[in-house]
């Protein structure tokens, strides 16, 4: 395929995933998309949006998944033209392997994608796995897509994409629940709803800034915050206190990846 000529993607289902990662795939130069949804999102009017698969005509160069694990099998029968003409599929249906989805879309490159929703605002990361079949061209044009919606890594086994989801891809739950304690913990300092919800999203944004800008290691960065018998080293003895937030985060992370197992 020409670097030049035109790709033309078909993407089955565009739900809040797939609306968070079309905000920015849609600005890809040289891509064009159409969108099989019976909900029929309001997406752009660069993007072509149908309300089945029955609707669908021509011919695609990339076949996205984007539906539930168990309707794969039904869009692979309902339009089996379509689908067939992609000759790369990419898919972010959680807990469907590259095996799984060959034998029900055909042996082809196929690629895992695992997202996070800050792709909606382009600070996304994603996680990549490409089963054998896949050739750098097929690996660059994912780039340039997941590129898009923020960073992406390459996993070399396809089990890490359950690992990434375990932290990444389920992460943003994480931290909204820990801005939402840290306002409440805000408010209870005497800051109303408004200034607290600003003062906790304001600092973790900023720190977070400085942590990626900064070449120290996250330990560095605390203890250059961190006065001798400060006020941050007061509030850091009661968060680390006995090692239970280490433990917290490990089991919640754990608890995550032992799920994605168990829905594979």
């Amino acid at each position: 395929m020409s670097k030049t000529a035109e790709i033309k993607a078909l993407m089955f289902g565009c739900g809040n995933m797939g609306q968070a990662l079309m905000s920015g795939w849609r600005k890809a130069q040289n891509v064009s998309f159409t969108v099989v949804d019976p909900v029929k999102p309001e997406i752009g009017p660069d993007v072509k949006v149908l309300g089945s698969a029955e609707e669908v005509e021509g011919k695609f160069d990339l076949i996205i998944i984007a539906v539930k694990p168990q309707l794969i099998e039904m869009i692979s029968k309902d339009a089996p033209d379509a689908m067939s003409s992609g000759r790369l599929v990419l898919s972010i249906a959680a807990g469907t392997s590259t095996d799984t989805l060959g034998r029900l879309l055909g042996d082809r490159p196929i690629v895992r994608m695992m997202p996070n929703m800050p792709a909606s605002v382009s600070l996304g990361l994603s996680g990549l796995y490409a089963n054998p079949a896949c050739s750098e061209d097929d690996k660059a044009l994912i780039e340039k897509l997941a590129t898009e919606n923020g960073k992406y890594i390459w996993l070399d086994e396809e089990d890490k994409i359950d690992r990434f989801t375990s932290v990444a891809g389920s992460g943003p739950g994480y931290v909204f629940e820990i801005l939402r304690l840290f306002t409440m913990a805000a408010m209870e300092q005497g800051f109303s709803e408004e200034d607290a919800r600003m003062l906790a999203i304001g600092t973790v944004l900023g720190t977070a800034k400085m942590a990626e800008e900064s070449s120290k290691t996250l330990e560095d960065l605390r203890n250059s915050v961190t006065s001798k018998n400060g006020t941050t080293q007061a509030g850091l003895e009661q968060l680390m206190k006995d090692d239970q937030l280490k433990d917290l985060f490990s089991n919640t992370v754990s608890a995550a990846y032992n799920r994605a197992v168990e829905l594979r």
